[in-house]
């Protein structure tokens, strides 16, 4: 479990914050103290989200409407984050689309939206930000990847661009880590299965997962997993954390 206030003071970013598990990050962090910026696609989901982290802990986040999608979008985004102020301590890369389907059977223009909101959205945001992480004495960047951007994983429902654009997050985590090491900014990459949508503010967040039931493993497992990575003493870099519906005998 992390200490209560494990947050406190940190300025944390989180993309996709209008629903799923960018939603119940955000709620859990706001719990842990953190100073949130919530940025989607839709704004009144993140106004939404902002309300209930307000009337739970006092402190309503800033909400900006930002679509992975589009550059111009994503730039406006992040120069009003760093107008408001100029440092950024924890950035989670949570959003991208989801999109399954046949190879053949997909659309040019959701191949397009998939692939360029999770590979150059991710790009785009991260360095957009990155003079604020910069300016953090103890930055961390999160990119909620999935295991379809491991090799040797079976693809399931998720679509050949799904797949794609998770491998695409993969790569610029591994490559960002390499190359921020120096400037003492964490890179972490979370490759977490399917699972469980599971709301914070509802009473089957505290409920745990029978690993002998074969259910699948639910966005709190997920929550703290991100956690973990960005609360652990600066000695230790988590690059990648693999998770797993693990069973038991």
């Amino acid at each position: 479990m992390t200490a209560p206030g494990a947050l406190a003071g940190r300025r944390v970013v989180v993309t996709g914050a209008g629903r799923g598990l960018g939603r119940a990050f955000a709620i859990v962090a706001a719990d842990q103290g953190a100073n949130l910026v919530l940025l989607g696609r839709d704004l009144a989901k993140l106004e939404a989200v902002a309300a209930a982290i307000g009337a739970r802990t006092g402190s309503t986040p800033q909400t900006i409407r930002c679509d992975l999608g589009d550059a111009e979008s994503v730039g406006r985004a992040c120069t009003t984050v760093l107008d408001r102020d100029g440092i950024v301590d924890v950035l989670v890369n949570n959003g991208a689309p989801w999109l399954s389907g046949r190879f053949a059977d997909l659309e040019d223009a959701d191949i397009r939206a998939t692939v360029m909101a999770a590979g150059a959205g991710t790009i785009l945001v991260t360095k957009g930000l990155l003079s604020g992480l910069r300016r953090s004495t103890a930055a961390d960047i999160v990119t909620i990847v999935s295991t379809s951007g491991l090799k040797g994983q079976e693809p399931g429902v998720a679509s050949v661009a799904f797949t794609a654009a998770k491998f695409a997050q993969a790569g610029i985590s591994e490559h960002l880590g390499s190359e921020l090491r120096p400037e003492g900014i964490r890179v972490t990459a979370i490759y977490p299965p399917d699972f469980e949508d599971s709301d914070p503010l509802g009473p089957e967040w505290l409920k745990d997962r029978d690993p002998a039931s074969g259910a699948r493993l639910s966005n709190r497992e997920v929550v703290a997993a991100i956690l973990f990575a960005v609360t652990a003493p600066r000695v230790c870099a988590y690059t990648e954390i693999v998770l797993a519906n693990m069973g038991r005998r």
